[in-house]
């Protein structure tokens, strides 16, 4: 009976010790994915097929290269980037990333496009 109850907790325990182990490394393989650059965080993995929006789509970004149009003057975070500069994996001298979504702004400007200098 009693080296049945041994077996019994070293079983549990391992299992509690794999799962925490488990868990701690999750977090931690994803976090490796996001890069932040002059404050914008986003993810550095390619988004696939997207829909970068009207700011791009339109021309918009050539006649206001820093997204100054499309700040509330009300809104007390004005620091957004639409186009940040850094290293990146793809081919192309520009590229879209999703952003980290931290408010609604980043929720509703999804992508930031990173070029290289």
């Amino acid at each position: 009976m009693k080296c049945r109850f041994c077996f019994v907790k070293t079983v549990l325990a391992g299992g509690v010790a794999v799962l925490g182990a488990a868990l701690a490394a999750a977090p931690s393989a994803r976090a490796q994915n996001i890069r932040v650059v002059n404050g914008t965080a986003f993810w550095d993995v390619d988004p696939g097929p997207i829909d970068p929006g009207p700011y791009w789509t339109s021309g918009l970004y050539k006649y206001d290269p820093n997204g100054y149009m499309e700040r509330n003057p009300r809104d007390p975070d004005q620091i957004h980037e639409m186009t940040v500069y850094a290293a990146h994996s793809g081919k192309e001298n520009c590229v879209f990333r999703k952003r980290v979504v931290h408010s609604n702004w980043d929720f509703q400007q999804l992508y930031l496009r990173v070029c290289r200098k």
